[in-house]
């Protein structure tokens, strides 16, 4: 239980090697009787796990090209294509995402003819696929208010087991941790459970058919789920939350559930404070927000923070200059700025934007920074103002939460190009799968985008 109970990201700890294959057992057995439940299986998963854990469990025999997030993603493709075989439908897929598998491929097919099959080449090549891959099996599985709502509920028990994980690593700590380095607290492996996307949409359009016990439970995740995202440490996190907060009933028109969201994030953070405080005695929960957010008070401070990511910024704006404008460097940036210190490229994918310049130029920023959001908050909105009060419409205020959070983002490491990106393409493709399937009958509207 190793990977519990250490900073994965520091440990390299993975899951003990039966959860692997535990998890294939069950998704193979799916995959034959439930194709769509296989899907809600990986869904849970990768909502519930520990990334950087998930990373380092593989097989033996296949190493670094199979680790479990592989493996759940494998068991989303192979539900896709299960199910359309079973019911002999075409598998669609939207203008905007066809787009982005022809650039990836162009990128694909630079870096394969300028460094051949190296693993790094394989790996970059699988993690650009991720998202577009996601997107595609969601868009075409998702699609109705029953599959909706099953899916809502598979994402937001995971993020819910994904920040008791969390939660317990952090209670683990030693009380010297707590008191005196609480930066050895900071951990992103749970923040990629979706669960900041789900708080974001609760937030701006709150549930109001619980009641009782259900109220409470469901009122319970939530607060463990921000709980999760305040003891990440993760300034970033913290800015675009709060910023898509403000932004999202601009951008929605729903000027009804502004006055609302004010008591919903009290009620979350005083459940935030009070689970600090019961089991949390030692940590120094204000001077450790207080810390972190001590780099945005002054210039000096502010660089002194950012330095490595500026540099890193700059590395990847000098790629993208000195290869192709239009296409970008590919999928794989020149070895000789994947192999070399950090110390002298910076952080490299630490910036969005210019991590889309450099791999895929300037088609690369406008279709992830530009198209990809506008027409799926489009989409998105409209459907949400017909069936807002439906699971399809609360399943697609989390996805357009997810739009905005990677637009706002832009300037942090969030991007769609990395390992990290399957909830962000099953979100994105939901949104899609609904708008197709239930708000638009003429194959017109279908084909328009």
């Amino acid at each position: 239980m190793e990977w519990l109970f250490s900073n994965t990201q520091v440990t390299y700890e993975p899951y003990p090697i039966i959860f692997f294959y535990l998890i294939a057992l069950v998704g193979i057995v799916l995959l034959f009787v439930r194709p769509y439940w296989a899907l809600l299986f990986s869904l849970f998963c990768l909502a519930a796990r520990n990334f950087h854990a998930a990373v380092y469990t593989r097989t033996p025999f296949l190493g670094p090209y199979l680790n479990l997030n592989d493996l759940l993603e494998w068991i989303a493709i192979f539900a896709m294509l299960m199910e359309f075989l079973r019911y002999r439908r075409k598998i669609w897929a939207p203008g905007i995402l066809l787009a982005l598998f022809g650039l990836i491929i162009i990128g694909d097919v630079q870096s394969l003819i300028k460094y051949g099959l190296a693993e790094n080449v394989m790996r970059r090549i699988w993690s650009t696929a991720i998202f577009p891959i996601m997107f595609l099996v969601s868009c075409n599985m998702v699609f109705s208010e029953d599959r909706a709502r099953k899916s809502y509920w598979a994402l937001f028990i995971g993020a819910v087991l994904a920040a008791i994980q969390h939660i317990i690593y952090v209670r683990a700590l030693p009380s010297y941790i707590l008191e005196n380095k609480y930066m050895f607290i900071r951990t992103i492996s749970y923040s990629m459970s979706g669960g900041s996307y789900i708080l974001v949409a609760f937030i701006v359009h709150p549930f109001t058919e619980f009641r009782g016990l259900k109220l409470f439970g469901y009122h319970t995740g939530l607060t463990l789920i921000g709980l999760s995202c305040v003891l990440s440490l993760t300034r970033g996190l913290w800015v675009i939350m709060v910023a898509t907060i403000i932004l999202f009933p601009l951008f929605l028109y729903k000027k009804i559930f502004i006055s609302r969201s004010s008591v919903n994030m009290a009620g979350i953070f005083i459940g935030i404070l009070l689970i600090v405080s019961l089991l949390f005695p030692s940590l120094r929960f204000g001077e450790m927000l207080s810390d972190r957010f001590r780099s945005f008070t002054t210039k000096e401070t502010f660089s002194k923070s950012y330095a490595s990511r500026a540099e890193g910024q700059r590395t990847e704006i000098n790629i993208w200059l000195n290869g192709s404008i239009i296409l970008g460097a590919g999928s794989t940036l020149p070895l000789e700025y994947v192999y070399a210190d950090r110390y002298v490229t910076g952080a490299l994918g630490h910036v969005g934007y210019a991590t889309y310049l450099s791999h895929y130029g300037v088609l690369g920023l406008l279709l992830y920074l530009v198209l990809l959001p506008l027409l799926t908050f489009k989409v998105g909105k409209k459907y949400y103002s017909r069936h807002s009060m439906d699971y399809g419409g609360k399943l697609v205020l989390v996805g357009l939460a997810c739009v905005i959070m990677d637009v706002v983002s832009c300037l942090t490491s969030n991007h769609l190009l990395g390992a990290t990106s399957h909830i962000q393409g099953l979100l994105y493709g939901t949104v899609w799968g609904l708008w197709r399937a239930n708000t638009f009958t003429g194959e017109k509207d279908v084909k328009r985008f």
